[in-house]
């Protein structure tokens, strides 16, 4: 590796929060990482990082070097995006971290529009309900609901959210007539629970006050496709992003409850990139692909950032 390679891979380290996430990323083994980095500092004649078998921290020198580091590494990913514009081509590993249920609705419907018009770039698309670690892992692109992300990324807003509450024409003939949202305490319903979120409170809106019924689920599941799945097989009535139904209401599979009422809706869809002034081609490419199964496919709002 020469030397742009190991300042760069110096910067990763930085970025991941250790060897083995930069190691992960790369491809390469923690011991090679930590070889190319010791080669830096031996050929900089300086300490770069304070190391112990549990922490890392930048030394005053390390912060200097890194520094320099991000602007080349700027540099270098301002060369591609200009080579990539000239080419007039999409080559490469596109890296996408996506919410399981948006994954399945929107991200990869979008990846096969993407690589049917690219066929020489590839994707790593990791779906996770867990916290976004958009920097360590080196995603390029991230679709979540709401802007609560760490670090400086820039946000543009995918989609609204909006919300119904479905159950199977087969179930509504079991539960028997449901005329008010305050009903469901007396059926069975099917919620998401996970570490972050607790959704068995339904919310609605009645004479310009929002109110809300607490519910008690028969099952709970920390998948959005799985909360879907179970609604469909009839286990109960569930309260869920109108995107991921709107397939089954119109083929009429499921039946949307309580139509005249107002539903607060989830916070929006939004696209994570980094904050670069000029994003890469594929970042852009892929872009333009999310938007189109989101305004074609679904027909949702996308307006706003």
């Amino acid at each position: 590796m020469d030397d742009l390679g190991r300042l760069l891979l110096f910067r990763d380290v930085v970025d991941a929060g250790g060897f083995s996430h930069a190691a992960n990323r790369r491809g390469l083994s923690h011991s090679t990482v930590s070889k190319h980095v010791r080669s830096l500092e031996d050929a900089l004649g300086v300490l770069l990082l304070n190391r112990t078998s549990r922490t890392m921290s930048l030394t005053e020198a390390g912060r200097v070097v890194l520094g320099h580091t991000r602007e080349l590494g700027a540099s270098v990913e301002a060369l591609h995006a200009q080579l990539d514009e000239l080419r007039g081509d999409v080559v490469g590993e596109l890296r996408i971290n996506s919410l399981v249920h948006l994954g399945s609705h929107i991200v990869q419907p979008a990846v096969e529009r993407y690589r049917a018009e690219f066929p020489r770039a590839r994707v790593q698309l990791v779906l996770d309900d867990g916290p976004l670690h958009f920097n360590r892992d080196g995603f390029d692109i991230a679709v979540r609901v709401g802007r609560n992300v760490e670090g400086s990324l820039t946000a543009t807003k995918l989609m609204d959210n909006a919300v119904c509450i479905v159950a199977t024409p087969s179930f509504l003939e079991r539960a028997g007539p449901l005329q008010h949202p305050r009903d469901l305490g007396r059926v069975s319903t099917v919620a998401y629970r996970s570490r972050q979120f607790d959704i068995t409170a339904w919310s609605y809106v009645e004479g310009g006050e929002y109110r809300s019924v607490d519910v008690t689920p028969v099952c709970t599941v920390n998948d959005g496709n799985a909360l879907l799945d179970l609604c469909l097989r009839g286990v109960g009535a569930c309260y869920v992003s109108r995107f991921a139904v709107q397939p089954h209401l119109d083929d009429r599979t499921l039946v949307q409850l309580f139509p005249e009422f107002e539903l607060p809706s989830f916070e929006p869809v939004f696209l994570f990139r980094a904050p670069t002034d000029r994003p890469p081609r594929k970042v852009r490419a892929f872009t333009k692909h999310l938007r189109a199964v989101v305004q074609g496919e679904l027909g949702v709002s996308a307006s706003g950032r």
